[in-house]
């Protein structure tokens, strides 16, 4: 296997170093959507990216414009694109997050304007949805025994198909042309697409004489990320002693977990990673805390242990297919098995010889902590700095339905809670929320009332960011269709000055 890990897209040649692939190319853009990282919600191009080494968004000795950012937008488009001018028979597999978000027809925010499959506009073989390293070797395997990629059709792919007649268990939804002719046929594709994922169906989508097919999840347990996480990983880039941002910022961070129950609707975690929670082991974990003394700049400090929320480690459920949307909205589903393995986890981490700290710096369920006084107080006395970041989203419970998140009194309950506990600690922590503003069904009504019960709960910190539509979820549905999921009209602002305005009555630092 050769990497190319950030290949001078400019010229063709710089990918072909490696010469041609025995097997295929496989690319991935990185761990965001390419033009997401490349753009504020205002729509304005950020000169940083902090996935590159020093944050630097450009080639060094190169003037910082469009022409020369090491990650250009729509990345898998563009290198495939390039690779296909150098090597026209060779395979390409695409894959992360950039591909997954994209495999179907989607709304592009930048362009503002409905995009077809990334595998039309990227020309590439196969797609792997989700986290793909099972897929991945499978393709491989299957490949170097001799089999053709075209007839590798896998759970956790998606391809182009001329013919779906022959398909069962499979479900159809609006093609593109269907979208671009009605925008509400995107909330309706969401829909179909979400009820297909969650029973496990085959999902087809037309554009023009062809289909994008997509197979159902790959299903992964603990052993599969076990296997995946004891590999020998060194926490540099390929230049030793090397380090991005993110990097730095994530150097002694432990992946405990993949998937959220949450089912927010602005979120891609449960598009890309799943809604059912597949943890390690403890003793993978363990493991693996123990092996961090080995690494050159340890100074006994873990900056995080948890995944997309961080005490749902080992939350669980036995139903092999479920409908529901989220695992805890608009209550808690009494088949959800819930426990104290993160509060233990935690406990035998900081016994670990050599730590001398950990930190929970995943994001957490507030209104799980609530039924969890004995995890919130260790979470607050042991493991937070100075402020324990939530994130409420919004405190108007019809934009908070929306985005398929706990009501205001969820909150306020919280608070409550949190409160007392801190009272008893000798380090006082601070509660820091997140905030969006400009989700749609937000009115400029609604940010004055938000202004008003967030001061209302003293909270002197907080942190807001303007929506921003992604690919694939469904909020940018609702955003791009002015509709609600049972059909009703909304309203969505638009005016970035507004949003700005409006932004900038709820920001507060404390």
């Amino acid at each position: 296997m050769g990497v190319i890990e950030k290949p001078f897209w400019q010229k063709p040649e710089s990918f072909t170093i490696h010469g041609k692939p025995k097997l295929f190319f496989a690319i991935i853009p990185g761990p965001v959507d390419s033009t997401v990282l490349n753009y504020t919600a205002s729509r304005k191009r950020r000169i940083e990216d902090q996935y590159q080494e020093k944050g630097a968004g450009f080639f060094p000795d190169y003037p910082p414009s469009i022409k020369y950012r090491i990650r250009p937008d729509n990345t898998v488009i563009l290198f495939a694109n390039r690779i296909r001018e150098k090597f026209k028979d060779t395979k390409i597999v695409i894959g992360g997050v950039e591909s997954t978000l994209r495999q179907f027809a989607h709304y592009d925010f930048q362009k503002d304007k409905i995009r077809r499959s990334i595998l039309f506009d990227s020309r590439a073989n196969l797609l792997i949805h989700g986290p793909g390293e099972k897929q991945l070797v499978n393709i491989a395997r299957s490949m170097r025994e001799g089999s053709d990629i075209s007839e590798i059709k896998i759970n956790g792919t998606s391809r182009i198909e001329k013919d779906v007649s022959s398909l069962t268990n499979s479900i159809t939804l609006p093609s593109y042309e269907d979208i671009l002719n009605n925008k509400q046929n995107l909330l309706k594709a969401y829909l179909l697409k979400d009820k297909g994922i969650k029973s496990r169906k085959i999902i087809c989508q037309k554009h023009g004489d062809r289909f994008v097919v997509s197979y159902p999840v790959e299903h992964y347990n603990t052993e599969d990320m076990d296997s995946v996480y004891s590999l020998p990983y060194s926490r540099e880039h390929l230049k030793p002693g090397k380090y991005s941002p993110a990097l730095r910022m994530n150097l002694f961070s432990v992946t405990s977990h993949r998937g959220c129950g949450g089912g927010c609707s602005f979120c891609s975690i449960s598009q890309n990673e799943g809604k059912q929670i597949i943890s390690r082991s403890k003793e993978s974990i363990l493991r693996e805390i123990s092996g961090l003394v080995k690494h050159r700049e340890w100074k006994g400090v873990v900056s995080n242990v948890g995944g997309p929320s961080a005490e749902m480690y080992r939350f669980g459920c036995s139903k092999k297919t479920c409908l529901k949307d989220s695992c805890i909205f608009p209550k808690k589903c009494p088949s959800l098995k819930t426990g104290s393995d993160y509060l233990e986890l935690l406990r035998e981490a900081e016994k670990i010889k050599g730590v001398k700290n950990i930190f929970v710096g995943s994001g957490i369920r507030f209104d799980n902590l609530t039924e969890d006084e004995e995890l919130l107080e260790k979470i607050l006395r042991s493991h937070s700095g100075k402020f324990l970041r939530i994130a409420p989203e919004h405190t108007e419970d019809f934009i908070l339905t929306l985005m398929k998140k706990p009501g205001f009194f969820e909150l306020e309950k919280f608070m409550e809670v949190f409160n007392r506990i801190n009272k008893s600690l000798k380090r006082k922590i601070k509660a820091a929320p997140y905030l969006i503003i400009g989700h749609p069904g937000e009115e400029k009504k609604d940010v004055e009332e938000m202004r008003r019960k967030i001061r209302s709960l003293d909270l002197d910190s907080t942190d807001a960011q303007i929506f921003t539509p992604t690919p694939g979820t469904l909020s940018t549905a609702m955003y791009y269709s002015g509709r609600s999921p049972d059909g009703q009209e909304i309203h969505v602002e638009k005016d970035i000055k507004e949003l700005v305005r409006r932004k900038n009555r709820i920001v507060v630092r404390g």
